[in-house]
């Protein structure tokens, strides 16, 4: 079972790479969410690891839940949303996140932990670790938005797409994104189901498709295409 979060980091590292390499040559505040989005991701990814290797750490289990199961979602939406035609969506979407993370955070990091049940995880989601008020409305909101933001955005853009017979890489990158998105929402009920190689294989599945899409986008070069400033990709363009 360490197989699944191990390849999970692995990815999650290598696309925070891509993702922070577009950035830098493009500056564009999506790409800036994204790579924070995976950077946080891989670190509770790691997290979890070190957690279930160390016996249990309840310290590593909650970085963990408040990086990988609090934040990750919503600051992919985050870059989302900053793909949409006005800012202002994007920034109360942001005044959204930083609210219910907090609340969330002071809800997960305040949660007595049963370290028996730690023990015993064996590479299982644990979800059934955290059950305060305060951790899980927040995450349920937070991880809601999340998913809505980026396949609803996503789907947008590649109607949009369609429409007007952008080239198949800009489509087909789209697609995946929404794909990929999906297969993670599905990963994350299992988790809720305490499903632990589901939840890991839905996971690290969606991630690497996540990735396939922002590979196939690196294939379109929008400076070649009369209107740039006017599309909106749900997927950055690492070049």
């Amino acid at each position: 079972m360490l197989a699944f979060p191990v390849a999970m980091a692995v990815v999650l590292v290598v696309l925070t790479v891509a993702l922070g390499r577009a950035y830098a040559r493009r500056r564009g505040p999506h790409q800036a969410a994204w790579t924070v989005a995976l950077a946080v991701g891989a670190v509770g990814t790691l997290a979890y690891i070190g957690c279930v290797l160390a016996g249990g750490d309840p310290a590593l289990f909650k970085v963990y839940y408040v990086a990988g199961a609090l934040l990750t979602a919503p600051l992919l939406g985050l870059g989302s949303m900053y793909l949409l035609p006005r800012v202002r969506w994007a920034r109360v979407y942001l005044g959204v996140t930083v609210v219910g993370g907090a609340l969330g955070t002071v809800g997960i990091v305040g949660q007595p932990l049963d370290r028996a049940a730690l023990q015993a995880l064996d590479f299982g989601p644990g979800a059934g670790l955290v059950h305060a008020p305060l951790a899980l409305v927040p995450l349920v909101v937070l991880n809601t938005l999340g998913t809505v933001a980026v396949a609803g955005v996503g789907v947008w853009s590649l109607v949009g797409a369609l429409r007007r017979q952008r080239p198949w890489p800009f489509v087909a990158g789209n697609a995946l994104i929404v794909v990929a998105t999906l297969l993670i929402a599905a990963a994350g009920s299992m988790a809720r189901l305490d499903h632990g190689l589901g939840f890991w294989a839905g996971m690290t599945v969606g991630w690497a498709v996540l990735y396939v899409g922002v590979l196939v986008m690196g294939a379109y070069h929008p400076s070649a295409v009369r209107g740039r400033a006017s599309e909106a990709p749900s997927a950055p363009r690492p070049a």
